[in-house]
């Protein structure tokens, strides 16, 4: 399979995430402050630790926020707590991201519900697992514009795949 797990970040207090235009850069918003992840390496590369208030360079009306550091002077999307999830679910050569409706948790938490998230290829043969919330909510899943990249982002961490 082309696709590759990179990794899976904590993210305590996950809010928002969102792509910049065009690119597999990744900011997360949370209130431990701002990041910027590469999300074809799997990376951190970029943290604002003391900016816990984002908030006020946040655009409640575009759910948009500016970009620092390398995406500095670009204006990102974001979804997630606030602002519906408009993340793609498709790519351009047909690979899919899905979810399930509310289910049972594994064993021993059969009596919790939760929602997995699917990657399925093209030809809709394979369907592969990528995660579930549980503990964490969902805050947002999907690829980048490029389509090399995607995320599943929860309240409490964020997963990130890609392929070359």
């Amino acid at each position: 399979m082309m696709w590759i797990y990179k990794n899976t970040f904590s993210v305590g207090g996950l809010e928002n995430i969102g792509y910049a235009p065009g690119q597999d850069k990744l900011i997360v918003l949370s209130n431990q402050g701002r990041g910027i992840f590469d999300c074809i390496k799997g990376e951190k590369i970029a943290r604002q630790h003391n900016d816990s208030d984002w908030w006020e360079y946040f655009n409640q009306t575009t759910n948009s926020i500016a970009g620092f550091d390398i995406l500095d002077q670009i204006e990102i999307s974001t979804c997630g707590l606030y602002g519906q999830d408009h993340l793609r679910k498709i790519t351009d050569d047909g690979w899919a991201l899905t979810i399930s409706k509310p289910e049972p948790d594994d064993t021993p938490f059969e009596e919790y519900l939760v929602q997995r998230i699917y990657l399925v290829s093209p030809d809709k043969k394979e369907t592969i697992f990528v995660t579930k919330d549980g503990p964490c909510e969902l805050r947002a899943f999907g690829f980048s514009d490029t389509g090399k990249s995607f995320i599943v982002a929860l309240s409490c961490d964020l997963t990130i795949y890609s392929r070359e």
